[in-house]
């Protein structure tokens, strides 16, 4: 009879692979929660300059000279923004590098950072519109151009980025939700490889299969057909099969999620 005390092989083995998945799930965790500090740093100092940003707008619409009391203001302002929207653009940059080296792949995560670049890129193509309409006003403000103009050096690249971030993440998005399924006779789908001895074939023809755009909308399928059964494999409870007052079988999917857990390729034999 084996040993399994604490001596053993055996449970030395379990207990290091129980230790190395603590530790990397510590570590998951860990690097998740670096980044949502960031988001919040960032998503923080958007609301703290909103007032700036309000008072801004009010006086670059504002014609006239400018009381010494609003000059001061107005460059304390534009310098706040300013410096507020460089340090935001690190922070995502630095998000951004957390984010690839983490292996840590998640749209929703994705998607929040390009709406952070595209806000950041947004406050920044304003600050330099008021920046052009109050220089005319007031040589004080003109002084805060070096900083300003550090922005819009980069304000062309990071709008390139943002735009290719969101292909991507509509591209990973699509790949996500996107599947596939056919259904036909045991002989139909022999003659396509897609049935092999009763299983799903390794080589079957894939241009047979209908594709599905979004999962996330796509719930049933008319199988119009008395009898049928599922040859992929999906797990029980997230679908069933019910019968109009023709017989003819509708398979309906319950739980979205767990039903394309284990494949993205559904095959139904009928008839």
């Amino acid at each position: 009879m084996v040993s399994c005390g604490k001596n053993s092989a055996e449970y030395k083995d379990l207990q290091v692979k129980t230790d190395s998945l603590v530790y990397a799930n510590s570590k998951a965790s860990a690097q998740l929660n670096e980044m949502l500090s960031l988001l919040n740093a960032v998503e923080d100092d958007f609301q703290k300059i909103k007032k700036a940003e309000n008072y801004l707008t009010v006086q670059s619409s504002t014609s006239g000279e400018m009381s010494p009391s609003i000059r001061n203001r107005l460059a304390s302002d534009m310098k706040f923004v300013a410096e507020t929207l460089l340090r935001n653009k690190e922070q995502i940059a630095q998000l951004e590098q957390q984010m690839s080296k983490s292996g840590i792949q998640s749209i929703e995560l994705k998607k929040t950072i390009e709406r952070l670049n595209r806000q950041l890129s947004e406050k920044t193509t304003a600050l330099l519109a008021y920046q052009a309409e109050l220089a005319e006003r007031n040589q004080q403000i003109v002084e805060l151009n070096e900083s300003i103009a550090f922005l819009s050096n980069d304000i062309s690249q990071l709008k390139e980025q943002t735009e290719a971030n969101s292909k991507t993440i509509k591209k990973q998005d699509e790949t996500i939700h996107t599947a596939y399924y056919c259904f036909g006779t045991a002989k139909e789908l022999r003659d396509q490889k897609i049935l092999i001895k009763g299983n799903l074939g390794p080589d079957f023809n894939r241009s047979y299969f209908i594709r599905i755009k979004d999962i996330r909308e796509f719930n049933e399928i008319p199988l119009f057909s008395k009898k049928a059964k599922l040859i992929s494999k999906h797990p029980k409870g997230s679908y069933d099969m019910q019968k109009d007052k023709s017989g003819n079988i509708t398979l309906n999917i319950l739980d979205i999620t767990n039903f394309w857990s284990l494949g993205k390729y559904l095959v139904i034999e009928v008839g």
